[in-house]
């Protein structure tokens, strides 16, 4: 897991500058890590009370590993590094490398909203969705060779990470989802551009497990022990 600076590997150079998010974006980072740890917090408890047979704590575990990962990808301590000839970001296992010869320039969202803003807005909504900052590096080709996630970044560091490995930046104070990928075709994903479909199926399913944990502690032990599920 990449970390710290130290485990940089040799072959990349000396760490010539070294970048943390500011303690502000935890918030951000908190929110997007509560639906799986109050995911983990059922499901731990349902096993402590319950005490499934073997083949049902197996699946009880294996969505149990599954929500740690999806927290510890939120919270864990977000790095990039900058060398001589690289930029590596800090993933869960290793670093993502890229060549600063590659990066023809960086374009920096101080805010990128969702899609949603946009009929938000036309509908003259109280609460409009703010966005967060994002930032990617560009090759010769207007490809898309890094981006670093605002749900974890601070729009400070990214502005600066932005300056410090690109000879120029485009910076845009507020744009959506949608009109950055007709500016910039690439930058935004699928799911960014089309969410309805992926927040329906995390929906789904997250109800699907939460309901399933609640009718275990409701249901009489007795309804449990017949579908063989605790003994």
């Amino acid at each position: 897991m990449a970390e710290h600076a130290h485990q940089v590997p040799d072959k990349y150079g000396d760490v010539t500058a070294i970048y943390h998010p500011r303690m502000n974006s935890y918030g951000r980072r908190l929110m997007a890590a509560f639906p799986p740890i109050l995911l983990a917090a059922g499901i731990i408890a349902f096993i402590l009370y319950k005490r499934p047979l073997l083949p049902f704590m197996m699946i009880l575990l294996l969505i149990l590993v599954g929500t740690f990962f999806a927290v510890y990808s939120f919270l864990k301590p977000a790095i990039v590094v900058r060398t001589n000839t690289h930029i590596l970001r800090g993933k869960m296992f290793g670093w993502q490398a890229v060549p600063l010869a590659n990066i023809e320039h960086t374009v920096f969202a101080e805010r990128l909203t969702p899609k949603k803003v946009i009929k938000q807005e036309e509908q003259g909504a109280k609460f409009i969705s703010k966005g967060v900052p994002a930032m990617w590096a560009i090759n010769d080709k207007r490809k898309r060779i890094l981006r670093l996630d605002g749900r974890i970044w601070d729009a400070k560091n990214l502005r600066t990470i932005a300056s410090d490995i690109a000879p120029q930046t485009t910076v845009y104070p507020k744009i959506n989802v949608t009109q950055m990928a007709k500016v910039w075709p690439g930058l935004v994903t699928f799911n960014e551009l089309h969410p309805g479909w992926r927040s329906a199926l995390i929906a789904v399913v997250t109800a699907i497990v939460i309901l399933a944990i609640a009718l275990g502690f409701l249901v009489p032990d007795d309804v449990l022990r017949q579908y063989h599920l605790i003994p």
